[in-house]
């Protein structure tokens, strides 16, 4: 995964920022995505499995780390599942 490794080369303010940025875009995208459009039944499963698979592996991968940065990265990946 590429993204513990961007965390870790970055500065901490890049690194801050990308923790929260994603974050906020995808609450944004998922808000926007439940007003404008009914999405059916089928949408709604794959939500959930993405969701379920994104929590999944942040934690996982995060529980190997040993460095501050890269667990900030694993964690940001399983909270892109809340």
């Amino acid at each position: 995964m590429w993204a513990p490794d961007i965390y870790e080369g970055s500065p901490t303010p890049v690194t801050a920022f990308l923790s929260i940025a994603p974050k906020t875009s995808i609450s944004a995208n998922m808000s926007r995505v439940s007003i404008v459009a009914s999405y059916g039944g089928t949408l709604q499963q794959i939500f959930f499995f993405c969701s379920i698979a994104s929590m999944i592996l942040g934690a996982l991968a995060a529980m190997a780390q040993t460095k501050v940065k890269r667990p900030l990265a694993h964690s940001s990946i399983g909270h892109v599942g809340y």
